[in-house]
């Protein structure tokens, strides 16, 4: 792989290629603080402080042509925090209806795949003199950041905490796609060895393939099983990409009760 260039796991391909009008694969989380929303200037400086800790957040998805090989993470030469960090504000009287709407309404759009797959809402105009976070993150990037969300690195452990300074970036030239077929190209080469390794086995052990051959065809007829489409019911009907936000109060301790008893996490 070229430098600058990360070939995409198989797993965070999947969430990519499984997202389409109605189905958006972001994952998101809302945070409700307390006193005036800090200035626009603050935020920008705090996120771009943090920003080296996550590469990720700076970097787009590259397709290869053809579907050669899965996607690729490459660093994005026209980033620009200002259009991921957003502000806006919530309508009179800034209650608990609005706040949903607002979420509902974020969370209805798709990430744009030309650019990282990530935004950070400030929300101003809460009732009580408080403000919202809303994160909004493509399930892609979780696991290429062993699930660190931008969140968990951007806030401070102490109130009064010293701002640090941002680290210098420069990104890695942007590929061009003759280099990105190539690099795919190299990257599949050793997919023929794979196969002829398995055909080699399978003549070894006739008996054992013919084994594993019925196996998957026992797998093939149950998946077709599982794709038939079940009967109709009020929970299973034709979605569209409009999404509504709720919620649901309760207390930690119940919580952590209840996992003492039964087992699990809180999570």
């Amino acid at each position: 792989m070229l430098p600058g260039m990360e070939t995409m796991s198989a797993l965070d391909a999947s969430f990519l290629h499984v997202e389409d009008a109605v189905s958006h694969m972001h994952i998101g989380s809302v945070g409700i603080f307390e006193g005036p929303a800090p200035p626009q200037q603050v935020v920008l400086d705090a996120v771009a402080a943090k920003l080296h800790l996550v590469p990720r957040y700076r970097q787009h998805v590259r397709f290869p042509p053809l579907a050669l090989a899965r996607p690729i993470w490459v660093d994005d030469c026209h980033f620009h925090l200002e259009y991921h960090v957003r502000r806006t504000a919530l309508p009179a009287p800034g209650g608990d209806e609005e706040l949903r709407n607002l979420v509902g309404r974020v969370m209805a759009q798709k990430l744009d795949r030309s650019k990282p797959l990530w935004e950070m809402w400030i929300a101003e105009g809460l009732n009580e003199g408080r403000w919202a976070l809303v994160s909004k993150l493509h399930h892609c990037m979780v696991d290429g950041v062993s699930g660190t969300d931008l969140l968990s690195v951007v806030f401070d452990k102490e109130r009064q905490a010293p701002q640090a300074e941002a680290v210098p970036w420069q990104p890695a030239p942007e590929p061009s796609t003759p280099r990105i077929v190539g690099s795919a190209l190299a990257h599949r080469a050793k997919i023929p060895y794979e196969g002829v390794r398995s055909l080699w086995a399978t003549a070894r052990a006739p008996a054992q393939a013919a084994g594993q051959a019925a196996e998957i065809a026992r797998a093939v007829i149950s998946l077709r099983t599982l794709l038939r489409p079940p009967a109709g019911t009020s929970l299973n009907g034709p979605i569209g990409p409009h999404r509504r936000w709720a919620w649901a109060r309760g207390r930690l301790a119940d919580v952590k009760a209840i996992r003492s008893e039964y087992g699990g996490t809180v999570n």
